[in-house]
């Protein structure tokens, strides 16, 4: 799912390459590449601080890249950008769905 959601955060974003993307986390350009191609074949892991950085260049949320479903990540990208007011609304709103069935 994280492969995926990689791919899709990027094409989201406008980054038209693994390269432009590894750059934008300060990777050599000769690693640039290969280091994001590895993520999006599912080839090499990521430890939670990489997870944290390769999010902030998305500008998406950590929680949105490793979203169990596509529904739960289309919630967290437009929650995310909301202004902090209307995320405790909506938070409360969602709550009381929760709640109230």
């Amino acid at each position: 799912m994280f492969a995926a959601r990689l791919r899709q955060a990027r094409a989201l974003r406008g980054i038209d390459s693994q390269r432009a993307l590894g750059l934008r986390l300060g990777l050599d350009k000769k690693l640039a590449s290969s280091r994001i191609n590895r993520y999006e074949t599912e080839a090499r892991g990521i430890d939670l601080d990489g997870l944290a950085r390769l999010a902030g260049a998305l500008n998406v949320p950590v929680a949105y890249l490793v979203a169990e479903d596509e529904h739960t990540a289309n919630v967290l990208l437009a929650f995310s950008g909301l202004p902090e007011a209307r995320r405790a609304e909506v938070a409360a709103m969602l709550q009381e769905l929760v709640t109230c069935g």
